[in-house]
């Protein structure tokens, strides 16, 4: 049998052309914020004053994670932070396709504190009134993945201080946020720019 040379009309490239240009988001950024994505830094960021935050996007119909979105809702709420459920696609364009496990947070940056503003702790133990804080210097740190395995580790090994070289050195930005497991988000980190004069003197 003769078969019928395959035709398409111009009319379908113009259906199809559509089905795949999908409609621009609605979202508008608030100026000078960023935005956090994940549970661990979203949840952390709610939980401490560290940022002024504007607000919490979650993403429709959860399921699962019903319980999880539940208590950001409450977090939230108690912090006076509006909450927006949106389309997951939403959520991918707000952290540009990074991991977001259904949360994201617009915020103010967290920025390096100078070496001025640390203040001593309560180290919480009278028998060791002496103990030396615990420092981990680190110098021209660029990735923000290594940057934030190592407040992770930093934080949970217990070190007490980090200091960082502001020369080549990364921003702290949500990608270290979320790397550090959330830990940038309630561990402080200086900054100086003379990080060897820092050494000698601790």
């Amino acid at each position: 049998a003769r078969r019928e040379p395959w035709s398409v009309r111009e009319g379908d490239f113009s259906k199809a052309r559509k089905r795949l240009v999908q409609k621009p988001l609605s979202i508008e950024r608030t100026e000078g914020s960023e935005i956090l994505f994940g549970i661990a830094p979203c949840s952390l960021a709610l939980s401490q004053s560290r940022r002024d935050l504007f607000r919490l996007f979650l993403k429709q119909g959860s399921g699962s994670q019903r319980l999880i979105m539940s208590e950001f809702v409450l977090q939230a709420t108690a912090r006076g932070v509006p909450v927006q459920h949106v389309k997951r696609r939403e959520l991918d364009a707000l952290c540009r396709g990074r991991v977001h496990q259904g949360v994201c947070l617009e915020a103010t940056p967290l920025r390096f504190k100078s070496l001025e503003e640390a203040e001593k702790p309560d180290l919480g133990n009278e028998e060791t009134p002496n103990r030396r804080l615990i420092w981990l210097a680190l110098e021209q740190i660029q990735d923000p993945m290594n940057l934030g395995a190592l407040l992770r580790s930093a934080y949970f090994l217990g070190v007490d201080r980090v200091v960082t070289s502001q020369r080549n050195s990364c921003p702290l930005t949500p990608t270290v946020s979320k790397a550090s497991s959330g830990a940038m988000e309630v561990f402080d980190v200086y900054s100086t720019d003379d990080l060897r004069s820092f050494l000698k003197v601790e």
